[in-house]
């Protein structure tokens, strides 16, 4: 299965792909070389990581062949603070290409999940250094990425693993042009019409704090009314339906 995946890759990407059939991490892998030349564009994937990471330093459980772990190198030509709405338009980009693949319309959560039925089965990471960037996904396609301990806060897509891996990556770098553009704007529009967790949803913060979702601010971080009717300001948390929390 690895050999056609990668065959698969091959053919769509050439030889801007690297791919490693274990490696400890694609993010890790994408910054390296990017101290080392590597061109933006260049794709790296992997059957498996090692070390895979996650946001606020998780990791990502990436067992051999059982979804796609993968990070794109970019330069960006914004500045640094602007790449949570990239990170907001990758998820969309996501989003698009299962639609397009799958025919399963995720949910997205706020700033950089995919959900199906209320489980997480996607995540992005953004990490930068000196002037790139890795933008890293991890998609669960077999059950076989679920540890038992995971199993009522995750899921998996069953989905070609190549025709998937291909339609997101061209997706991601179709919306990276239009975010490089600046179009801020159109990216939180999209945001808060295509996540249920933008506008009008009860939820918990950190398990700490609880009240309604009110749409992005102007940076992209999540705002949200509390009971007392002031707005708070999520720029980085756990944010979850109340309704998940309440036991």
């Amino acid at each position: 299965m690895s050999d056609a995946f990668r065959r698969d890759l091959a053919a769509r990407f050439g030889s801007a792909l690297h791919f490693f059939e274990s490696i400890g991490s694609t993010q890790r892998e994408a910054l390296a070389a990017a101290t080392g030349g590597a061109p933006e564009g260049s794709l790296f994937v992997a059957e498996q990581q090692t070390a895979g990471r996650g946001r606020h330093g998780h990791i990502w459980i990436s067992p051999p062949g059982a979804g796609i772990y993968a990070s794109l190198l970019l330069r960006p030509r914004r500045p640094v603070n602007k790449l949570l709405w990239l990170t907001l338009a990758a998820g969309l980009a996501v989003a698009g290409a299962v639609q397009q693949v799958c025919g399963v319309e995720a949910e997205i959560r706020w700033p950089n999940d995919l959900l199906l039925e209320g489980k997480k089965f996607c995540g992005l990471l953004i990490e930068s250094d000196r002037g790139a960037a890795a933008l890293g996904f991890g998609i669960n396609t077999s059950p076989a990425a679920l540890p038992p301990e995971l199993s009522e806060i995750a899921t998996f897509l069953p989905c070609d693993r190549s025709e998937l891996c291909i339609a997101v990556v061209d997706s991601l770098l179709q919306r990276y042009a239009a975010w490089n553009a600046g179009d801020d704007e159109a990216i939180r529009e999209e945001f808060e019409r295509r996540s249920g967790y933008a506008r009008g949803l009860a939820v918990t913060v950190d398990a700490a704090w609880s009240g309604v979702t009110e749409g992005l601010d102007g940076d992209g971080f999540l705002r949200v009314r509390t009971p007392d009717g002031s707005i708070r300001t999520v720029v980085s948390g756990n944010v979850r339906p109340a309704s998940a929390t309440a036991n």
